[in-house]
């Protein structure tokens, strides 16, 4: 990679959004949840054939391309995701994740999803393959001929985003709105 330029924030410059998204990749080295209760996958109420996707925050390092950056994302409330009718016959396992999806490098959506990827149903199911530019979030084991999801059918495959800083903690100064890195 090159130097590029110009650099972020110059006064009235102009740059792509990539030079940000490098920036944060300063923050945060990894794809990973933020926050430990951030996009936890559980049975709805009712029971039925859909999970849901707790509130909060991720990091996403993109994948389409070397050096996308970090795409960072909230979700601010309980998001309900279709489970698809299982298979009469074999079991199979569906891939809860959520994938960024930037027109710039593919497509032609700037957002980010949710979506269950359904497994290919099997006596001995895999989970699907994660895509591009995505966090898993959840598998969920959908059993021949059920009609409903429970929490033992779901297993957590979120993982904590880690940092490059080297700090012990983050704090804020108690006399400003200002956040100090504590180091370590």
């Amino acid at each position: 990679m090159t130097l590029n330029t110009p650099p972020s924030w110059l006064q009235a410059g102009s740059y792509p959004a990539q030079y940000d998204r490098i920036i944060q990749q300063a923050l945060y080295a990894t794809t990973g949840i933020i926050g430990s209760s951030s996009l936890a996958v559980s049975a709805n109420s009712p029971a039925g054939m859909s999970v849901r996707v707790a509130s909060g925050w991720a990091a996403v390092v993109g994948t389409t391309t070397t050096d996308m950056g970090v795409y960072t994302f909230y979700n601010d409330a309980l998001t309900t995701l279709t489970i698809t009718t299982a298979d009469p016959t074999n079991p199979r396992i569906d891939l809860v994740c959520a994938t960024v999806r930037d027109a710039f490098y593919s497509g032609a959506f700037n957002d980010v999803i949710f979506q269950v990827i359904a497994g290919t149903p099997a006596g001995s199911p895999v989970a699907p393959a994660l895509p591009a530019n995505s966090i898993s979030l959840a598998t969920v084991a959908v059993g021949a001929a059920v009609t409903q999801i429970n929490s033992g059918n779901i297993t957590n495959t979120r993982v904590a985003t880690t940092t490059n800083l080297n700090v012990g903690t983050i704090q804020s100064d108690p006399t400003s709105t200002v956040f100090m890195l504590m180091g370590a």
